[in-house]
């Protein structure tokens, strides 16, 4: 058996009603080389490749996490860094035996030194708000363009102007904004950004809009060049729609920061203990290049949204990578006027902080909406320093 030191070590919550000692031996074994076949003593590499289990913690009867080593000459880095992750941890079998009842990737890591097969993020919690001039004690502010169809170009523009006007610094669009006959992304994103410094001249605070640019890998550079034409400073891309492949890609050509817009990740991790925790999902894209990622709110609408989860969430994001950047977390999901000073208080002011329809529905209008998440956020950073005195 390889006890290689360079190793993958891939963390699963198992519920058997076997073995849980027997299950890990199968899935370290089936996820690396399966039995050895040969008629003779197995070779130095079989065993040299043959995964192993690394660690076993069981809390109940046939329930706990099972964690595999799978060694790093397995895997092409090099050429192919995401592919071999994803293949190995949850593109095999590990999902589909029938010896356990539930399955669940928590997390996994690896060598730092093959870190340098990642791109990571540009910038991170601090550059951003270097970038945009936010203080330390107070979070980025930012909102959504919604709703999704029935806009043109040019109405797009006027919202996206009075945000900015009214004190916003990160604007997205919604996930569901695609490059329609209507609202063509060169167009939408030519017309934002004038609104943007016609904005940014009054207020004097810079503002970071994020196009969204999803499609298939054929097209991705090309409509990743018709917003950088267009004036972009960034991007916004699902990273399953388009794939985390899309994402590094989109980072390595234009080098901005991208939205990873990560809807869909509750189809592979919302049925407790199975699938694929959102910490791998976080882990994996700030590793492709994503700078933002979205975490739920403390009275929000969206599943993950316990104290816990988002703490454990935001931790990944925020972890020490030798060479790779944090990701700034995206506060969202029903945030408002109403409940910012609760979300800052439980988890920070590194944060961005999106409203959308906490804005957008606000008594007396975007304007109202925009100023008042201003003072929420202001006070917030007053009282932080009245306490640190």
């Amino acid at each position: 058996m390889s006890k290689n030191k360079d190793i993958l070590c891939a963390k699963y919550y198992i519920e058997t009603d076997g073995e849980l000692a027997r299950v890990g031996d199968d899935l370290a074994e089936i996820e690396t080389t399966g039995k050895w076949s040969g008629g003779t003593p197995p070779t130095e590499l079989f065993l040299e490749s043959k995964g192993y289990v690394h660690q076993i913690e069981e809390f109940e009867k046939g329930k706990g996490y099972v964690t595999l080593a799978i060694p790093m000459i397995n895997l092409d880095m090099e050429n192919s860094a995401f592919t071999a992750l994803w293949l190995y941890m949850v593109g095999g079998a590990t999902h589909a035996l029938i010896s356990y009842n539930k399955s669940r990737l928590v997390d996994f890591w690896f060598p730092e030194k093959y870190n340098k097969y990642f791109i990571g993020p540009k910038w991170g919690i601090k550059g951003l708000k270097d970038y945009l001039g936010v203080p330390e004690d107070e979070p980025v502010l930012g909102t959504i363009v919604k709703p999704t169809s029935g806009l043109n170009a040019g109405e797009v523009a006027e919202i996206c102007g009075s945000y900015a006007e009214g004190g916003l610094q990160f604007i997205k669009d919604d996930e569901k904004f695609m490059n329609t006959p209507h609202c063509p992304i060169g167009e939408r994103v030519e017309k934002v950004m004038a609104k943007i410094h016609r904005a940014e001249d009054k207020t004097g605070k810079k503002v970071l809009y994020t196009p969204h640019i999803t499609t298939g890998p054929e097209n991705i550079l090309k409509f990743g060049e018709a917003a950088m034409k267009a004036g972009a400073r960034g991007l916004m891309i699902n990273i399953f729609s388009s794939s985390f492949g899309c994402l590094k890609m989109l980072r390595g050509e234009f080098d901005v920061p991208i939205y990873a817009h990560c809807g869909g990740k509750e189809a592979l991790g919302r049925a407790q203990g199975q699938g694929v925790a959102p910490e791998v999902v976080a882990k994996l894209a700030r590793l492709m290049g994503a700078e933002f990622f979205r975490s739920n709110i403390l009275g929000g609408y969206l599943v993950g949204g316990t104290n816990e989860e988002i703490e454990s969430l935001i931790a990944t994001m925020r972890a020490p990578m030798e060479g790779i950047k944090d990701l700034v977390p995206a506060l969202s999901g029903g945030l408002s006027p109403k409940n910012l000073a609760e979300n800052l208080k439980a988890f920070g002011t590194g944060i961005m902080a999106l409203a959308g329809s906490g804005i957008t529905q606000y008594p007396g209008g975007i304007a109202r909406g925009v100023e008042a998440m201003k003072g929420v956020a202001a006070g917030y950073g007053k009282e932080t320093k009245r306490n640190e005195k």
